[in-house]
């Protein structure tokens, strides 16, 4: 099986692909439909949103930054299960309101679903961050107290692999969250999976403004980081069919891993993750939809979020997630 996607340096870009195969054991057909037509084709709209922080639990205070939300439009084909979607048309909204500074972003988003296994890959990178910093405690995720103004000098960049090997595969399909197979009767089952994952970030200058850096230790006032985390994951999954071909799936599936890195604070590296440093990652996803015999329609919600315990009860969170609204026909 060969991926090819192209795209513009310097531009803006999200691509998915998805596709299902693979079939080594015996499906129950009364519970799924694995080749529902041989081709189809499919409008579709995404949101992409990512941000990280550092949060201490000793200063009770986090700084958080985040690149343009990212929405786009386009349209997807699809051949028996292997299916292809490409966003033609963006629209990037600042989090912190209107304003003429604009990220400059690259995505792009894969899955193949091939029966009982789940790949998937995500390469992200943005230039030109929007932050702020909450004084309140609860991590960056709680309210924003202070606006950090926006930083055309912060880089991201995070790629990140994940794998999930689902049991009772014969009656329930990951399918369902792409639209490319059908579930007929309710069923779940458990998984587990193995994750891995590279992120590194570059600012001119410490992304902690120099009149709030007293809020937080001086090992936390960082230019520079570059991590290597990789763990393992058990979780459950399951589809409830209702009638009139509508239906919704749930997975929830925790994780723990290694972490190891290089951060950069006061203009000196240091070394994160000695001797050992346990991280947790959480990956949830999620999709309603109609299963027709000719058209189909579903909502998708893909959570990906990692804690990375920097030292001394401080923490690094990425946190990235993707929605996705589908309207095909099967034909």
């Amino acid at each position: 099986m060969l991926l090819i996607f192209i795209f513009k340096p310097g531009s803006d870009a999200m691509a998915q692909f998805t596709a299902a195969d693979f079939n080594i054991t015996e499906d129950d057909t009364s519970y799924i439909d694995r080749s529902p037509s041989k081709w189809s084709i499919r409008l579709y709209s995404v949101l992409k949103f990512q941000q990280f922080g550092i949060s201490s639990n000793q200063t009770n205070n986090a700084i958080g930054y985040a690149p343009n939300k990212f929405y786009g439009f386009g349209m997807g084909i699809s051949r028996n299960a292997l299916n292809l979607d490409l966003a033609f048309f963006v629209i990037k909204q600042n989090v912190a309101g209107a304003t003429l500074n604009k990220s400059k972003a690259f995505d792009f988003v894969g899955s193949l679903y091939a029966k009982a296994h789940l790949f998937e890959a995500h390469l992200h990178k943005s230039t030109g961050l929007y932050g702020w910093i909450n004084e309140n405690g609860g991590g960056i995720l709680a309210s924003k107290d202070i606006d950090i103004p926006y930083r055309p000098d912060i880089s991201i960049t995070a790629l990140g692999i994940n794998y999930n090997y689902l049991f009772n595969s014969g009656k329930i399909t990951f399918g369902s969250i792409s639209g490319l197979e059908i579930q007929k009767k309710s069923a779940g089952g458990p998984m587990a999976g193995v994750f891995f994952s590279v992120y590194d970030l570059h600012a001119d200058s410490a992304i902690v403004p120099v009149v709030y850096d007293t809020l937080f230790e001086d090992h936390t006032i960082i230019t520079d980081a570059f991590m290597v985390t990789a763990g393992i994951s058990a979780g459950y999954a399951y589809t409830f069919v209702f009638p009139k071909h509508f239906y919704l799936t749930l997975s929830l599936a925790p994780g723990v891993s290694e972490t190891r890195g290089e951060l950069k604070a006061n203009d000196e590296w240091y070394i994160g993750g000695v001797p050992v440093n346990i991280s947790y990652k959480l990956i949830s996803r999620g999709a309603f939809g109609y299963a027709g015999i000719k058209f189909y329609a579903l909502i998708s919600v893909v959570n990906d979020r990692n804690f990375l315990n920097i030292s001394n009860d401080n923490y690094y969170l990425q946190d990235i997630n993707k929605s996705k609204l589908v309207f095909g026909y099967r034909f």
